[in-house]
């Protein structure tokens, strides 16, 4: 599951190592967890591009097989004989 970065940065842990106190009633993330939170966001996005990309590739395979059998189709129609040829 994707998270919006904003998100992961806001939410509370259930350990407070990663937060630094708090100043004015907020609490302020630590750097640490913030590029965790970056790197595994961006580990995210290369994966799900790389998935698109495979997605991609599949379906133009689809599509050529899918032409190759239609031409193949049409040209069996083509070959057949005509009902007045077979009825000679």
């Amino acid at each position: 599951m994707v998270h919006c970065f904003t998100h992961e940065t806001k939410r509370p842990l259930q350990s407070g190592t990663r937060y630094q106190g708090t100043r004015k009633g907020r609490r302020h993330v630590s750097n640490e967890y913030i590029w965790e939170t970056f790197d595994t966001l961006f580990k995210t996005v290369h994966r799900q591009g790389r998935r698109v990309a495979e997605l991609e590739a599949r379906v133009a395979d689809l599509e050529r097989r899918l032409r190759k059998t239609l031409d193949a189709e049409r040209l069996d129609d083509v070959t057949e004989p005509l009902p007045a040829e077979r009825a000679a």
